[in-house]
């Protein structure tokens, strides 16, 4: 090798040394990576198919690399906000009372539907072919010939609101006291048992139902509305505590501001839930949810018939104190 061609390599390499330093650099600069992490109502690979192209423009917009993750339980989740594992993510509000009742993070966004609708019903379906069944009412009465799915324990629309509205105000405490057979699943699981005739019975949402008719139309024939539940707040965005403001501060203006102008970007929202918009909004829309839940904890206390009356009436105490310390957790962190 002659010396120019040795000076020729020498410049190569230090050219190339000063590169990957300015590209190390410039990673540090955009600070390290942010998780996003969402709830798969459907399958994984469409859920993160349909999130994506909205997580890599968030990305953009804060500046800092960013990942998706998602999770197939909302109580996965949750334990990965808890443990700071997430930094923003979506999900049911009932996880979401959960996250902010431990302190992990707060609301600061709302899902818009594409008809404006800021809520959605909880609904009941049964086989077309079920003539005997047309309302609530019949399917409590029948409901000890019936095979039942509810949605997962932590699932808002599939859970919690059946259970309230549709059960619990019925004098009925337990779902699964009163049908035949009771098991659980998602709400694409659950239109798909009811559809193929696997279950006679179970829960999903309006919103559900909706893309089961788009993403299976044949089966969505097989089905049928029975009962549908008052209107329920929206699924929220929630970012961790900790999150500088300055983060925040992007990744709001980003998220409110999201289809606001550009078509490409109402498509994505189309695809990502069915949705127009995000709009701001506060741990304040959980307090129906928190409602909904201590009624069910007081419900579950009144129901145990072992306990004697001190330790029912100790624990019904240590309820209404839960219920107020997070009616004022909800309230301050408006």
């Amino acid at each position: 090798m002659n010396s120019l061609t040795r000076r020729f390599c020498l410049r190569s390499a230090v050219l190339a040394a000063l590169a990957g330093m300015a590209g190390l650099r410039a990673a540090q600069a955009r600070g390290p990576a942010l998780v996003f992490g969402v709830i798969s109502p459907r399958a994984v690979e469409q859920t993160r198919d349909n999130w994506w192209p909205f997580v890599e423009r968030l990305g953009a917009a804060v500046g800092q690399p960013i990942a998706l993750q998602v999770f197939e339980t909302q109580a996965l989740m949750v334990r990965a906000f808890k443990a700071h594992e997430v930094d923003v993510g979506w999900m049911g509000n009932v996880p979401a009372l959960e996250v902010v009742e431990a302190g992990a993070g707060s609301v600061f966004a709302q899902m818009v539907s594409r008809d404006g609708s800021l809520g959605y019903q909880s609904q009941m379906v049964v086989g077309r072919q079920a003539t005997s069944i047309n309302d609530l009412g019949d399917v409590l009465a029948q409901a000890g010939h019936l095979r039942f799915s509810d949605g997962e324990a932590k699932s808002t629309s599939g859970h919690l609101v059946p259970l309230y509205f549709a059960f619990q105000k019925n004098g009925i405490n337990e779902a699964k006291s009163i049908f035949r057979h009771h098991e659980s699943g998602s709400h694409q699981d659950n239109l798909k048992k009811v559809a193929t005739g696997a279950v006679d019975v179970a829960t999903a949402n309006n919103e559900e139902v909706a893309f089961f008719a788009r993403d299976f139309p044949e089966l969505a024939t097989r089905i049928k509305v029975v009962w549908e539940s008052p209107l329920i707040p929206q699924s929220p965005l929630l970012w961790r505590t900790g999150l500088p403001p300055e983060v925040r501060r992007k990744i709001s203006g980003f998220v409110v501001g999201f289809g606001a102008n550009r078509p490409e970007e109402k498509q994505i929202l189309e695809k990502v839930n069915g949705l127009s918009r995000f709009r701001a909004s506060s741990n304040l829309q959980l307090v129906p949810i928190a409602d909904l839940e201590m009624f069910k904890a007081r419900q579950a206390i009144n129901h145990e018939s072992s306990l004697s009356a001190p330790e029912r009436a100790r624990r019904i105490e240590a309820v209404i104190k839960r219920g107020s310390r997070l009616e004022l957790r909800l309230k301050l962190g408006a």
